[in-house]
């Protein structure tokens, strides 16, 4: 298979999984009523996290209404950043979205539950956001998508417990 051909299908691959960590994300928040406060928090810098109502809690029960909608929604801007740089072939773009999703997950809000696979599949997120940084530091493009990918699966994993375990035992 020729180098382009076997790029063509990685981009193509990329896309696909990009569509389907936006989708998922945005199907896991219910989206706000009005469209003007969308645009306001989309404005917002990816390394602010909002502020907490009273800090130590990991169940997330004592957050400001929103709060924790909008510091997903800096994730995903950070996200954003790492798929534009990498469809861009702009490393720097990715390495910032890199190190701004390992500042994000040192903050209070990262953590939705103290559950014990929650934290795994967190620890493992970071290690690969780090394992992408890496390869954008290192100016590899193949390297850095496929540690995107690698990325992009360790969210829908952790997206997926939290939507089956975490909110369904918050419903009983």
């Amino acid at each position: 298979m020729s180098s382009v051909t076997r790029s063509a299908k990685v981009s193509s691959f990329l896309g696909l999984v990009a569509f389907a960590v936006i989708v998922l994300l945005f199907s896991f928040f219910p989206s706000p009523d009005n469209s003007a406060s969308v645009a306001a928090q989309d404005e917002k810098p990816a390394t602010k996290a909002p502020p907490v109502k009273e800090k130590g809690n990991a169940d997330k029960q004592d957050e400001p209404e929103g709060a924790l909608e909008r510091f997903m929604r800096q994730k995903l801007l950070a996200s954003s950043l790492i798929l534009e740089g990498l469809c861009t072939e702009n490393l720097k773009m990715v390495s910032d979205g890199s190190d701004t999703l390992m500042k994000m997950s040192r903050e209070e809000h990262w953590r939705v539950s103290n559950d014990m696979m929650y934290r795994r599949y967190s620890e493992q997120f970071v290690h690969a956001v780090e394992e992408l940084k890496h390869e954008a530091d290192d100016n590899d493009m193949n390297g850095s998508s496929m540690a995107w990918v690698d990325v992009t699966m360790k969210c829908l994993k952790c997206h997926e417990w939290v939507r089956n375990t975490v909110l369904a035992d918050a419903e009983k």
